[in-house]
Protein backbone atom coordinates (compact mmCIF):
# COMPACT_ATOMS: atom_id res chain seq x y z
CA UNK A 1 0.00 0.00 0.00
CA UNK A 2 1.07 3.50 -0.48
CA UNK A 3 0.53 7.00 1.28
CA UNK A 4 -0.88 10.10 0.19
CA UNK A 5 -0.58 12.67 2.45
CA UNK A 6 -3.76 14.75 3.19
CA UNK A 7 -2.45 17.05 6.00
CA UNK A 8 0.52 19.71 5.83
CA UNK A 9 1.46 22.05 8.33
CA UNK A 10 2.23 25.68 8.36
CA UNK A 11 5.80 26.32 9.29
CA UNK A 12 6.26 30.14 9.70
CA UNK A 13 9.28 31.66 9.09
CA UNK A 14 10.18 34.74 9.62
CA UNK A 15 12.61 37.49 7.48
CA UNK A 16 15.37 39.66 9.05
CA UNK A 17 13.49 42.78 9.74
CA UNK A 18 10.91 40.55 12.02
CA UNK A 19 8.10 42.58 10.35
CA UNK A 20 6.29 39.67 8.05
CA UNK A 21 5.21 35.95 8.46
CA UNK A 22 5.70 33.98 5.16
CA UNK A 23 3.96 30.72 5.35
CA UNK A 24 5.45 27.73 2.99
CA UNK A 25 3.49 24.21 3.31
CA UNK A 26 5.11 21.22 3.62
CA UNK A 27 4.10 17.41 4.16
CA UNK A 28 3.28 16.23 7.28
CA UNK A 29 5.47 12.81 7.46
CA UNK A 30 8.50 14.53 5.50
CA UNK A 31 9.01 18.13 6.84
CA UNK A 32 12.43 18.75 8.48
CA UNK A 33 13.02 21.11 11.24
CA UNK A 34 15.55 24.03 11.11
CA UNK A 35 17.95 21.93 13.00
CA UNK A 36 18.16 19.04 10.38
CA UNK A 37 15.92 16.26 12.63
CA UNK A 38 12.70 14.88 11.86
CA UNK A 39 10.75 16.38 14.57
CA UNK A 40 7.04 17.69 14.19
CA UNK A 41 7.13 21.09 11.78
CA UNK A 42 5.53 22.78 14.21
CA UNK A 43 8.22 23.02 16.79
CA UNK A 44 9.70 25.15 14.16
CA UNK A 45 7.11 27.62 14.48
CA UNK A 46 7.45 27.55 18.20
CA UNK A 47 10.96 27.83 18.54
CA UNK A 48 10.78 30.78 16.41
CA UNK A 49 8.10 32.77 17.89
CA UNK A 50 9.64 31.96 21.41
CA UNK A 51 12.88 33.58 20.27
CA UNK A 52 10.27 36.84 19.94
CA UNK A 53 8.96 39.38 21.97
CA UNK A 54 5.31 39.51 21.21
CA UNK A 55 4.42 37.00 23.54
CA UNK A 56 0.65 37.68 23.27
CA UNK A 57 1.22 36.73 19.72
CA UNK A 58 2.90 33.71 20.74
CA UNK A 59 0.66 32.26 22.87
CA UNK A 60 -2.50 32.12 20.91
CA UNK A 61 -0.58 30.91 18.21
CA UNK A 62 0.54 28.00 20.89
CA UNK A 63 -3.23 27.40 21.62
CA UNK A 64 -4.39 27.06 18.30
CA UNK A 65 -1.31 24.85 17.61
CA UNK A 66 -2.16 22.41 20.42
CA UNK A 67 -5.64 21.94 19.81
CA UNK A 68 -4.87 21.19 16.10
CA UNK A 69 -2.43 18.48 17.18
CA UNK A 70 -5.31 16.95 19.26
CA UNK A 71 -8.13 17.28 16.75
CA UNK A 72 -5.97 16.43 14.04
CA UNK A 73 -7.07 19.69 12.03
CA UNK A 74 -3.82 20.30 11.02
CA UNK A 75 -1.58 17.02 11.38
CA UNK A 76 -3.51 14.78 9.46
CA UNK A 77 -2.64 10.84 9.52
CA UNK A 78 -1.43 10.18 6.45
CA UNK A 79 -3.95 8.80 4.01
CA UNK A 80 -3.96 5.08 2.65
CA UNK A 81 -4.18 4.51 -1.16
CA UNK A 82 -5.80 1.25 -1.87
CA UNK A 83 -7.34 -0.39 -5.04
CA UNK A 84 -9.90 -2.50 -4.04
CA UNK A 85 -11.73 -4.98 -6.33
CA UNK A 86 -11.00 -6.09 -9.68
CA UNK A 87 -9.89 -3.98 -13.25
CA UNK A 88 -13.74 -4.25 -14.33
CA UNK A 89 -15.30 -3.84 -10.93
CA UNK A 90 -13.50 -2.08 -8.79
CA UNK A 91 -13.20 1.49 -7.16
CA UNK A 92 -10.07 3.68 -5.46
CA UNK A 93 -9.66 4.88 -1.85
CA UNK A 94 -7.72 8.28 -2.02
CA UNK A 95 -6.38 7.91 -5.29
CA UNK A 96 -3.69 10.84 -6.95
CA UNK A 97 -3.78 12.76 -9.94
CA UNK A 98 -1.04 11.98 -12.24
CA UNK A 99 0.76 15.15 -12.74
CA UNK A 100 -0.47 16.82 -15.87
CA UNK A 101 3.17 16.88 -17.10
CA UNK A 102 6.68 15.65 -16.69
CA UNK A 103 9.46 14.35 -18.05
CA UNK A 104 9.09 12.50 -21.22
CA UNK A 105 4.71 12.44 -20.50
CA UNK A 106 2.03 14.91 -20.89
CA UNK A 107 -1.10 13.72 -19.98
CA UNK A 108 -3.90 14.46 -22.71
CA UNK A 109 -7.89 15.35 -22.39
CA UNK A 110 -7.73 16.33 -18.71
CA UNK A 111 -11.30 17.73 -19.20
CA UNK A 112 -12.37 14.23 -18.62
CA UNK A 113 -10.86 14.12 -15.19
CA UNK A 114 -9.76 10.64 -16.17
CA UNK A 115 -5.98 11.11 -14.82
CA UNK A 116 -6.29 9.44 -11.03
CA UNK A 117 -4.26 6.50 -9.89
CA UNK A 118 -2.64 4.38 -7.62
CA UNK A 119 0.46 5.88 -6.79
CA UNK A 120 2.20 3.04 -8.46
CA UNK A 121 0.91 3.23 -11.50
CA UNK A 122 2.38 6.84 -11.30
CA UNK A 123 5.49 5.84 -10.44
CA UNK A 124 5.13 3.62 -13.54
CA UNK A 125 4.21 6.23 -15.88
CA UNK A 126 7.03 8.30 -14.51
CA UNK A 127 9.80 6.27 -14.75
CA UNK A 128 8.63 4.82 -18.02
CA UNK A 129 8.50 8.39 -19.43
CA UNK A 130 12.23 9.49 -18.67
CA UNK A 131 13.46 5.82 -19.87
CA UNK A 132 11.38 6.65 -23.04
CA UNK A 133 12.61 10.26 -22.95
CA UNK A 134 16.33 9.62 -22.29
CA UNK A 135 16.77 6.51 -24.87
CA UNK A 136 14.23 6.95 -27.58
CA UNK A 137 13.82 11.14 -27.18
CA UNK A 138 10.67 9.85 -27.66
CA UNK A 139 7.05 11.10 -25.35
CA UNK A 140 3.78 9.53 -24.00
CA UNK A 141 0.61 11.07 -24.06
CA UNK A 142 -1.31 9.87 -21.11
CA UNK A 143 -4.61 9.47 -22.01
CA UNK A 144 -7.88 7.36 -20.07
CA UNK A 145 -6.37 5.89 -16.24
CA UNK A 146 -9.38 6.30 -13.65
CA UNK A 147 -11.81 8.87 -12.14
CA UNK A 148 -10.97 10.14 -8.86
CA UNK A 149 -13.21 7.10 -7.13
CA UNK A 150 -12.09 4.27 -9.79
CA UNK A 151 -15.60 2.49 -10.34
CA UNK A 152 -17.09 2.32 -14.08
CA UNK A 153 -16.66 5.14 -16.51
CA UNK A 154 -20.07 3.90 -18.68
CA UNK A 155 -18.47 4.49 -21.92
CA UNK A 156 -16.11 1.94 -24.06
CA UNK A 157 -14.62 1.29 -21.08
CA UNK A 158 -15.10 -1.90 -19.12
CA UNK A 159 -11.77 -1.85 -17.32
CA UNK A 160 -10.02 1.26 -15.94
CA UNK A 161 -11.45 1.15 -12.61
CA UNK A 162 -8.87 0.43 -10.07
CA UNK A 163 -6.26 3.13 -11.16
CA UNK A 164 -4.12 0.20 -12.26
CA UNK A 165 -4.62 0.74 -16.47
CA UNK A 166 -3.79 3.32 -18.32
CA UNK A 167 -3.97 4.01 -21.90
CA UNK A 168 -1.02 5.39 -23.58
CA UNK A 169 -0.95 6.86 -27.16
CA UNK A 170 1.45 5.08 -29.79
CA UNK A 171 1.59 8.78 -31.89
CA UNK A 172 5.02 10.71 -31.54
CA UNK A 173 2.88 13.99 -31.54
CA UNK A 174 6.31 16.39 -33.51
CA UNK A 175 4.49 19.66 -31.05
CA UNK A 176 4.59 17.06 -28.05
CA UNK A 177 7.85 16.82 -28.45
CA UNK A 178 8.93 19.49 -29.11
CA UNK A 179 6.93 21.55 -26.19
CA UNK A 180 4.54 21.64 -23.63
CA UNK A 181 0.95 21.41 -25.08
CA UNK A 182 -1.76 23.82 -23.91
CA UNK A 183 -4.93 22.71 -21.85
CA UNK A 184 -6.44 23.73 -25.17
CA UNK A 185 -4.16 21.43 -27.30
CA UNK A 186 -4.62 18.49 -25.47
CA UNK A 187 -8.60 18.52 -25.03
CA UNK A 188 -8.20 17.43 -29.23
CA UNK A 189 -5.77 14.86 -29.25
CA UNK A 190 -7.20 11.64 -29.73
CA UNK A 191 -5.74 8.01 -30.56
CA UNK A 192 -4.66 7.87 -34.12
CA UNK A 193 -4.58 4.16 -35.86
CA UNK A 194 -1.72 3.07 -37.24
CA UNK A 195 -2.95 0.23 -39.01
CA UNK A 196 -3.75 0.75 -43.16
CA UNK A 197 -6.99 1.47 -44.90
CA UNK A 198 -7.88 -2.27 -45.30
CA UNK A 199 -7.33 -3.00 -41.74
CA UNK A 200 -4.99 -5.55 -42.43
CA UNK A 201 -1.61 -4.86 -41.69
CA UNK A 202 0.67 -1.89 -39.90
CA UNK A 203 0.40 1.49 -42.26
CA UNK A 204 4.25 2.14 -42.27
CA UNK A 205 4.01 5.55 -42.48
CA UNK A 206 2.13 6.26 -39.09
CA UNK A 207 4.55 3.35 -37.68
CA UNK A 208 7.79 4.05 -36.07
CA UNK A 209 10.25 1.42 -35.07
CA UNK A 210 10.36 3.74 -31.90
CA UNK A 211 6.59 2.13 -30.97
CA UNK A 212 8.43 -1.17 -30.78
CA UNK A 213 11.18 -0.11 -28.46
CA UNK A 214 8.60 1.79 -26.22
CA UNK A 215 6.40 -1.52 -25.61
CA UNK A 216 9.81 -3.35 -24.83
CA UNK A 217 10.35 -1.24 -22.13
CA UNK A 218 7.06 -0.48 -21.24
CA UNK A 219 6.38 -4.72 -20.93
CA UNK A 220 9.73 -5.18 -19.47
CA UNK A 221 8.82 -3.40 -15.89
CA UNK A 222 8.00 -6.88 -13.49
CA UNK A 223 5.16 -4.48 -12.13
CA UNK A 224 3.54 -5.25 -15.34
CA UNK A 225 0.68 -8.14 -15.88
CA UNK A 226 0.04 -7.18 -19.42
CA UNK A 227 -0.04 -4.75 -22.20
CA UNK A 228 -3.14 -4.87 -24.46
CA UNK A 229 -2.39 -4.13 -28.38
CA UNK A 230 -4.16 -4.58 -31.20
CA UNK A 231 -3.64 -8.09 -33.13
CA UNK A 232 -2.15 -6.87 -36.40
CA UNK A 233 0.40 -5.01 -33.82
CA UNK A 234 1.23 -8.14 -31.78
CA UNK A 235 2.17 -9.94 -34.96
CA UNK A 236 4.29 -7.47 -36.06
CA UNK A 237 6.20 -7.38 -32.80
CA UNK A 238 6.41 -11.10 -33.37
CA UNK A 239 7.85 -10.59 -36.90
CA UNK A 240 10.59 -8.29 -35.79
CA UNK A 241 11.50 -9.43 -32.04
CA UNK A 242 10.97 -13.23 -32.22
CA UNK A 243 11.61 -15.06 -29.25
CA UNK A 244 12.28 -12.03 -27.29
CA UNK A 245 10.58 -12.91 -22.94
CA UNK A 246 8.57 -9.55 -22.89
CA UNK A 247 6.28 -10.15 -26.26
CA UNK A 248 4.30 -12.65 -23.95
CA UNK A 249 3.09 -10.00 -21.89
CA UNK A 250 1.94 -8.48 -25.03
CA UNK A 251 -1.43 -9.41 -25.17
CA UNK A 252 -3.66 -9.01 -28.75
CA UNK A 253 -7.12 -7.57 -27.91
CA UNK A 254 -10.10 -5.62 -30.17
CA UNK A 255 -9.40 -1.85 -30.77
CA UNK A 256 -6.29 -0.70 -29.47
CA UNK A 257 -5.14 0.20 -32.73
CA UNK A 258 -3.82 4.15 -31.68
CA UNK A 259 -2.78 3.44 -27.75
CA UNK A 260 -1.62 0.25 -25.69
CA UNK A 261 -2.97 -0.29 -22.22
CA UNK A 262 -0.75 -0.76 -19.62
CA UNK A 263 -2.36 -2.91 -16.54
CA UNK A 264 -0.15 -3.50 -13.38
CA UNK A 265 -0.47 -6.24 -11.20
CA UNK A 266 -1.86 -5.53 -7.67
CA UNK A 267 0.79 -3.91 -5.82
CA UNK A 268 2.13 -5.85 -2.16
CA UNK A 269 -0.14 -5.03 0.67
CA UNK A 270 -3.61 -4.19 -0.69
CA UNK A 271 -5.56 -6.84 0.21
CA UNK A 272 -8.57 -5.87 -1.30
CA UNK A 273 -7.28 -5.86 -4.93
CA UNK A 274 -8.25 -8.58 -7.29
CA UNK A 275 -5.34 -9.86 -10.37
CA UNK A 276 -6.15 -11.55 -13.40
CA UNK A 277 -4.71 -15.10 -13.65
CA UNK A 278 -0.92 -15.21 -14.51
CA UNK A 279 0.07 -15.22 -18.03
CA UNK A 280 2.50 -18.22 -19.08
CA UNK A 281 5.88 -16.26 -19.47
CA UNK A 282 7.48 -19.07 -21.59
CA UNK A 283 5.02 -18.64 -24.34
CA UNK A 284 5.40 -15.41 -26.46
CA UNK A 285 1.78 -15.85 -27.79
CA UNK A 286 3.04 -15.22 -31.32
CA UNK A 287 1.68 -19.10 -32.19
CA UNK A 288 -1.52 -20.41 -32.81
CA UNK A 289 -3.43 -18.10 -30.16
CA UNK A 290 -2.84 -15.22 -32.31
CA UNK A 291 -3.14 -16.58 -35.18
CA UNK A 292 -6.65 -17.63 -34.16
CA UNK A 293 -7.36 -13.68 -34.44
CA UNK A 294 -7.13 -13.71 -37.83
CA UNK A 295 -9.62 -14.52 -41.13
CA UNK A 296 -7.80 -15.73 -44.19
CA UNK A 297 -7.96 -12.83 -45.86
CA UNK A 298 -5.44 -11.12 -43.23
CA UNK A 299 -8.61 -9.07 -41.26
CA UNK A 300 -9.23 -9.65 -37.50
CA UNK A 301 -12.27 -11.65 -37.04
CA UNK A 302 -15.14 -9.98 -35.53
CA UNK A 303 -15.54 -9.61 -32.03
CA UNK A 304 -18.55 -12.13 -30.49
CA UNK A 305 -21.46 -10.69 -29.19
CA UNK A 306 -22.51 -11.40 -25.58
CA UNK A 307 -25.39 -9.31 -25.18
CA UNK A 308 -26.60 -6.19 -23.79
CA UNK A 309 -23.21 -4.49 -21.72
CA UNK A 310 -23.57 -4.80 -18.17
CA UNK A 311 -21.18 -3.60 -15.32
CA UNK A 312 -20.13 -6.37 -12.76
CA UNK A 313 -21.26 -5.72 -9.14
CA UNK A 314 -18.92 -3.27 -7.18
CA UNK A 315 -17.37 -4.90 -3.61
CA UNK A 316 -19.38 -3.66 -0.87
CA UNK A 317 -16.01 -1.56 0.04
CA UNK A 318 -16.66 0.11 -3.08
CA UNK A 319 -20.22 1.85 -2.86
CA UNK A 320 -19.44 4.38 -0.14
CA UNK A 321 -16.29 5.45 -2.09
CA UNK A 322 -18.37 5.83 -5.28
CA UNK A 323 -20.92 7.57 -3.35
CA UNK A 324 -18.44 10.44 -1.41
CA UNK A 325 -19.87 8.64 1.43
CA UNK A 326 -16.86 7.19 2.90
CA UNK A 327 -14.79 7.89 6.28
CA UNK A 328 -11.95 6.81 7.46
CA UNK A 329 -12.00 4.28 10.14
CA UNK A 330 -15.98 3.50 9.76
CA UNK A 331 -17.13 0.31 8.46
CA UNK A 332 -18.95 0.34 4.58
Amino acid sequence: MHTAFEGSLIDTLYDSSDSCIIPSIYPRSSRETPSGGNGPAGASLIVNMARHSNSSLFLILLSILSVSYIDGSIAAEPAVTESIGSYTAGCIRNAAPIPASGEGFQVIRLNRGRYYANPEMIDYITSLAKDVSEELSGILLIGDVAQRAGGPMYDEHSSHQTGLDADILYWQHPIALRRQLTITERMHIFPQSVLNYEQTGIDDFKWDVKIEEILKIAASDKRVDRIFVNPIIKKRLCQTHPGEKWLGKVRPWYGHDGHFHVRLKCPPGTLLCETQEPINMFDDGCGSDLAGWFRPDGRIKSQPRSGKAAHARLPDECIPIINGTYQPGNPY
